[in-house]
């Protein structure tokens, strides 16, 4: 190996080193949630709400979190999916304005 050649894997930068730690700390993440999922560690035996199970009967009264609430929204959901989506645009475009501007 030659003398200035830097070797890949291990980072030479505080972001580098931050972005290792990051990577470590999602892939640790990612092995304990499949080691729970796999285990069925925390579920409740005989109670079967599906993947939610871990919330839902830990909360008194969960019914009237979960189940269709009396709430009814005046707005059409694809009106309020349309906003949504024209926000984020909106961010877009000033996000992309700053930066031009800013340089």
């Amino acid at each position: 190996m030659k003398k200035n050649q830097k070797n890949f894997l291990i980072p030479h930068t505080p972001m580098g080193i931050i972005c290792a730690i990051g990577t470590l700390i999602f892939l640790i993440s990612c092995g304990i949630a499949i080691y729970i999922m796999a285990g069925n560690i925390g579920q409740v035996p005989g109670i079967d709400f599906g993947p939610g199970q871990y919330y839902y009967t830990d909360i008194p009264g969960w019914q009237k979190y979960f189940l269709p609430n009396p709430y009814s929204n005046q707005v059409p959901l694809s009106i309020l999916i349309l906003l949504f989506f024209a926000w984020g645009l909106l961010m877009y475009r000033l996000w992309t304005y700053l930066d031009k501007k800013l340089k």
